[in-house]
């Protein structure tokens, strides 16, 4: 009986410790995360890409990449997320906030095709452009992504000049 007690009062101090132990998807999703830090990018939290302006809460992860020149700094979103917003030119993306100038069209229709299919958005900010990811994917689907932002950034920059 004595090491009945002896075993349960273990078990009772070790059992919260384990509740510590991250599961394999918060593995993946903090691997996921160092990766995308190592080649550039910054991942911040963000509200959802159709939210209206009283909708401030930050449901969704961005990766985003700076911009290279001050003259780039763009203030619009293109979401595949809900029916919320203004039709674009691109099959099922729609523009909120704001919609970009018509000689980024070329720019956006290139890149927008092969975007993996946890992308629901392109956001470009004052901060940078970057993309709402739902990180369900692996990390081939992050290098595509770092790859398209920075194809984007370097494209967007020729484009500004």
């Amino acid at each position: 009986m004595t090491w009945l007690l002896i075993v349960l009062g273990v078990a009772v101090v070790i059992s919260p410790l384990m509740w510590f132990r991250q599961s394999p998807r918060q593995k993946l999703i903090t691997e996921l995360r160092r990766s995308a830090g190592s080649a550039g990018l910054q991942v911040s939290l963000y509200r959802r890409p159709d939210a209206r302006d009283e909708e401030t809460r930050l449901e969704c992860v961005c990766y985003r990449i700076p911009w290279l020149d001050g003259d780039c700094r763009q203030n619009w979103v293109l979401h595949r997320f809900s029916a919320r917003g203004w039709d674009s030119v691109f099959p099922g993306w729609l523009w909120t906030l704001n919609q970009a100038a018509p000689y980024w069209d070329t720019l956006l229709a290139d890149q927008l095709d092969d975007f993996p299919a946890g992308v629901s958005a392109l956001v470009a900010t004052g901060a940078g452009i970057g993309v709402i990811w739902n990180e369900r994917e692996d990390a081939a689907d992050l290098e595509k992504i770092v790859d398209k932002l920075k194809k984007f950034r370097d494209q967007a920059k020729e484009i500004c000049r």
